[in-house]
């Protein structure tokens, strides 16, 4: 048996491998340059303190029970599994184009038996005829001569990096998400007991009203107003449970299941985090840690390189169809020597008149370029602006909170010194009202406080880029460049 000839194939696949290294005619890149400040107004840096993307959401968050919540989210939130699923197609996307825009090799085979009849046949008599065949070949590889192929697989792939960091960017506002409905849930919580504890005192301070009452020592009018601080205790209790079931309907919902009954026992608002200051850095720091950012990034890279594709189009196309095989009436005879069969074929298609269609596809592929170019410069600001609000409402969120500290303890202070002074009857009744009003709306004020500083520092950490690594020693998973082998 002789040896079969290969050469046309492997002058295609030679030739094809060789061009696939035709660079694209896409623009060069250049990433646009936005007019921001260096540092940011109320930053607090402190010398090797960590930045908020380097820092792990446990190290954070000191919370076991928020460390569990956001567990379950982050395996089973919608919102984020879709984000997932959609990176993931956009990444086996990427690996059909780059696919195809290498050469493809297929075996085929065939086998036929006909019947010619009498009245068709050259010979005048019908006839029974077998055909076998098999072959291997390259069908109709374009040849990436100008880099249409080469600009299509960047703009696969920048799609698909987009659609990661856009993930990454879900994967944030959950973390962030999550803490803040539990933070509310705490406070719903919180405001309960104070409300339980308002009441108690509140019936304590009505029975020794209605001692005084029955003595003679105070008017009815007095026994009055304390039932309706009562009454208005049971309210306000009435209220935080609402609050508090909300809350939880909120939390249930990210974790798209009910929360569990087994989760460990929470901590109080005032212990809720690990770290309390955290330093926004530089402006160039957000610039490479929001996911965000980075999408957008993604975003122009890709009209780049559609760019690149257009304008390709203009340009020749050349395509190759190769083929070798055996071919023979007789099975028996299908490997003989003399039975090879090749082909070897390219074809040519050059754009002539096309009514300035290729032209316009250019220029609207410009024109995406040049809005991918303003949506980056907004991302760039909309993040500024996302880490700039939530510094100044630090710094006076701190300012307004150790002021409600001193006057909640001024007015526990009083509350308890009239208190005393009305047991030995030096207070009225109207005084202790008075102080007992002010000492509970100041701890309620107190509350409100605390849940607001809380809910910045969870907003802090996201506008910071932080949240992504569970852990701060953790090394950051970044979407790596598909293979065809993965």
């Amino acid at each position: 048996m002789s040896t079969w000839n290969v050469k046309p194939i492997i002058l295609a696949l030679a030739v094809s491998v060789a061009l696939s290294a035709c660079k694209s005619l896409a623009p060069q890149y250049e990433q646009p340059q936005v007019s921001v400040p260096e540092t940011f107004k109320y930053d607090t840096p402190k010398q090797n303190a960590i930045q908020a993307a380097s820092l792990g959401w446990q190290d954070y968050f000191a919370d076991p029970r928020l460390h569990r919540l956001i567990e379950i989210a982050l395996e089973r939130n919608t919102d984020l599994r879709t984000a997932a699923l959609n990176a993931e197609a956009l990444r086996k996307q990427y690996m059909i184009t780059r696919a195809d825009g290498l050469p493809s090799v297929n075996a085929s085979g065939s086998a036929a038996r006909t019947r010619t009849a009498k009245d068709l046949s050259s010979t005048g008599n019908s006839y029974t005829r077998n055909s076998y065949s098999i072959g291997l070949g390259v069908t109709s590889y374009e040849l990436d001569l100008f880099g249409k192929a080469r600009s299509n697989q960047d703009a696969a792939l920048e799609n698909y990096f987009n659609s990661a960091a856009s993930r990454d960017s879900t994967h944030l506002s959950l973390v962030a998400s999550v803490a803040k409905a539990y933070f509310n849930e705490r406070y719903a919580e919180e405001s309960m007991a104070l409300a339980q504890r308002v009441l108690k005192s509140r019936e304590q301070t009505y029975r020794l009203t209605q001692l005084k009452h029955q003595a003679g020592v105070v008017s009815a009018v007095d026994l009055r107003q304390q039932e309706a601080l009562i009454e208005s205790a049971k309210a306000d209790y009435a209220s935080a449970v609402q609050s508090k079931e909300q809350a939880s309907n909120a939390l249930a919902i990210l974790l798209n299941q009910p929360i569990p009954t087994d989760l460990p026992k929470g901590l109080t608002l005032s212990k809720q985090f690990k770290v309390n200051k955290l330093p926004a850095g530089l402006s160039s720091d957000v610039l490479l840690n929001r996911p965000d950012i980075r999408a957008a990034e993604h975003a122009l890279k890709q009209a780049n390189a559609n760019i690149g594709a257009a304008r390709a189009a203009f340009f020749p196309s050349i395509s190759l169809t190769s083929t070798i095989g055996m071919g023979s009436t007789e099975l028996s005879g299908l490997f003989r020597g003399s039975n090879r069969t090749w082909t070897f074929s390219p074809s040519i298609n050059i754009p002539i008149f096309n009514w300035g269609s290729l032209q316009a596809s250019l220029d609207a592929a410009k024109i995406r370029q040049e809005i991918q170019v303003v949506n980056y410069e907004a991302a760039v600001q909309s993040a500024f602006r996302d880490v700039a609000d939530a510094l100044v409402a630090r710094e006076q969120l701190e300012q307004a909170h150790a002021a409600k500290q001193r006057q909640s303890k001024a007015y526990a202070d009083n509350l308890r010194l009239v208190n005393l002074r009305y047991q030995h009857g030096v207070s009225s009744a109207l005084d202790l009202l008075d102080a007992e009003r002010s000492n509970y709306s100041a701890n309620t004020t107190l509350l409100a406080s605390q849940l607001s500083r809380l809910e910045n520092m969870a907003d802090l950490y996201k506008a910071l880029g932080g949240g992504l690594k569970r852990f701060t020693d953790e090394t950051e998973n970044k979407p790596a460049e598909p293979t065809t082998a993965s």
